[in-house]
């Protein structure tokens, strides 16, 4: 039987009680900043990636303070600021599922927001940026659909091109970094949560299809495909599969398998397998009780790696290809602590068997960096 291990790492570590979270719920983002309590203590882990030309975890915060860029030491279990606050405007609180590593070691990453609609004629826009690790200097590469913000990016390596989805209005968009030049593609209707790239280097997400409306026919998600070669933009109208009545299928997470399939976790907690070249999408099955699925990964030993779940009742489950079998590896906790992680985001797994799960959301504490030791 697999066994688990968990220890969370905590960067920030404040407690609200029912008061802080009473007073939080009735402030707005103006509010939140200038309290030293929420902006400096109220964090959450919203992405990471593994940079192996330096051996360090780039971990991507929720920050009102814009402190929202830090590496983690695997081995002394340490974390360092980048210093993002210096490049930053007030309104670039976050890096939301938006790192990607370069093979030159490269950091790639863009910035989302927080603030209300109130202040989109205020705020500027999400930006791309490049951070040299080497040098410890930032390059701001543009703010492709100003003045929207950006909530995930994926690189295409060998064409140079970062693509990403924007917040609130939710675009895709195109962006060639050699060029600084951006292609919106579009309104999609709602962001996908993350951009994945098939073997041929084409883009797929989904749209929101709400073509039945009229007909009380509930919206769902469907697919698109984006050809950089041919600039081409293919609106499908093959839908994610629901779980329940009103489940749009909305994409949680998603990994390229390496075995041909592209790999979607859903909102719902649904895994979906979509296979690009027949445009095909298969339910899996559900692997865990709970709803939900940020985290997506293809571990070393070639198993599909997932976490899911919400309310503190999240777990880390595996999924054997071959034979279609999931295994619950267990609870999200931490027995010193005596604590579990309130919800999951994004999953890495640096070293064969070691994941990190990113803590979000959790309005009783700082969000924590969960380490989970893995062993069949």
């Amino acid at each position: 039987m697999p066994s688990i291990t968990v220890k969370a790492h905590a960067l920030r570590d404040i407690r609200l009680d029912a008061s802080d979270r009473e007073r939080f719920g009735h402030m707005f983002f103006n509010d939140w900043q200038k309290d030293p309590e929420f902006s400096q203590g109220l964090i959450s882990f919203v992405c990471m990636a593994y940079n192996p030309t330096d051996g360090l975890l780039y971990c991507g915060l929720t920050a009102l303070d814009n402190d929202v860029l830090y590496t983690f030491d695997l081995d002394q279990k340490t974390f360092r600021s980048l210093g993002f606050p210096a490049v930053a405007e007030r309104f670039d609180v976050k890096i939301h599922r938006s790192l990607e590593i370069d093979d030159d070691g490269m950091v790639y990453g863009a910035t989302a927001c927080l603030h209300g609609l109130d202040q989109q004629a205020e705020a500027q826009g999400g930006k791309l940026f490049r951070y040299d690790p080497r040098r410890g200097k930032y390059e701001m590469l543009g703010m492709p659909v100003p003045p929207n913000y950006v909530q995930t990016i994926a690189l295409d390596k060998r064409r140079g091109i970062l693509y990403g989805y924007t917040y609130p209005e939710p675009h895709a968009f195109r962006f060639d970094i050699d060029l600084g030049r951006t292609k919106d593609l579009g309104n999609v209707g709602r962001d996908t949560h993350s951009p994945i790239l098939d073997d041929e280097g084409n883009l797929w997400g989904t749209w929101l299809q709400s073509w039945g409306l009229g007909l009380r026919v509930p919206p769902r998600s469907s697919l698109f495909r984006y050809n950089p070669d041919r600039d081409e933009m293919t609106w499908y109208k093959v839908g994610l599969p629901s779980l329940y009545p009103g489940d749009i299928a909305y994409v949680d997470s998603v990994v390229n398998g390496g075995d041909g399939y592209i790999y979607i976790g859903t909102t719902a907690g649904a895994l979906l397998r979509l296979d690009p070249k027949a445009v095909e999408v298969s339910y899996l099955g559900r692997p865990l009780l709970s709803p939900r699925m940020p985290g997506l990964v293809v571990g070393h030993d070639g198993l599909l790696y997932g976490s899911g779940g919400d309310g503190y009742d999240t777990h880390l489950f595996a999924c054997d290809r071959d034979t279609g079998r999931f295994t619950d590896l267990g609870q999200i906790y931490d027995p010193l602590r005596r604590t579990s992680c309130v919800t999951t985001h994004f999953l890495v797994e640096p070293r064969p068997g070691l994941f990190y799960v990113a803590e979000t959301d959790n309005y009783d504490r700082s969000g924590y960096l969960w380490e989970c030791q893995v062993k069949w």
